[in-house]
């Protein structure tokens, strides 16, 4: 079946979002099922998750001859909605189920369930493994701003895009991302990287610091579209004009 240049570019992004939905329990798979290196098998699903990630919110960028109309403007939406997509969606998956269930993942270390999370407690970070109070409620905050994001997005399409309100929802989970990462960062830099493997290349630079940085990154996309958006959005609100008032002599002549 022939497929317009269109539709295959959406192919490609639901392949790449499905590689990034599907290689954290196909990390599990290999582990426990194949009996593959618990370490190489993390670092490996890690690597791969961080570029399918960047693979994605690049989609909009390729020089395709589908894409050649669109201008600058409407690629960077793209890449935020895309973003959008991944982050909500992180925040009310993995993030949440670990706020539910961080005692049991903690004391499952060999369960091939609790992998996903093993996956990045085990050299990524192991503070997810003896949260401190601001780790449980910074993850609390992702939550919520994963709901919030969802909402803004059910606006924003029961809108068709012209709702302002969708638009600084939208905007406002990112400032949730700028703050909680600076000090998920910034803890750890001041601590001397305790619950980082830093001997390890993909442990520290890709799931560390490359992975948690695209939510230091990714704001600043979504602030330049939100500003452009907001602009458009509230300058079709047109303020209806005041009634003139005719003063006295006005009156009288219009009498004669």
């Amino acid at each position: 079946m022939h497929r317009t240049p269109n539709t295959g570019l959406r192919v490609t992004q639901v392949t790449i979002a499905g590689v990034i939905a599907l290689s954290l329990p196909a990390g599990a798979v290999a582990a426990f099922g194949f009996d593959t290196n618990r370490g190489t098998t993390a670092d490996t699903i890690g690597t791969i998750f961080f570029l399918a990630i960047v693979a994605l919110l690049s989609t909009p960028w390729w020089p395709l001859a589908s894409q050649r109309h669109r201008t600058p403007f409407d690629r960077l939406q793209s890449m935020c909605f895309l973003w959008f997509a991944v982050t909500f969606t992180t925040h009310l998956t993995w993030e949440l189920v670990w706020l539910l269930l961080h005692h049991r993942i903690a004391m499952s270390a060999n369960s091939p369930w609790a992998y996903p999370w093993w996956m990045y407690i085990d050299g990524g970070d192991a503070r997810y493994l003896h949260p401190s109070s601001t780790l449980l409620v910074q993850e609390f905050l992702s939550v919520i701003n994963g709901i919030v994001g969802f909402s803004g997005l059910a606006v924003w399409w029961r809108s068709k895009g012209r709702s302002a309100t969708a638009t600084l929802l939208l905007m406002s989970t990112v400032v949730v991302h700028i703050y909680s990462t600076s000090i998920y960062f910034g803890t750890e830099m001041i601590r001397g990287y305790p619950n980082v493997d830093t001997s390890s290349f993909v442990d520290f630079w890709i799931k560390f610091w490359l992975l948690n940085g695209l939510w230091l990154v990714m704001p600043f996309a979504v602030f330049a579209w939100g500003r452009v958006t907001l602009a458009r959005q509230l300058a079709t609100v047109q303020p209806s004009p005041e009634p003139e008032i005719a003063t006295v002599p006005e009156l009288a002549e219009a009498t004669v």
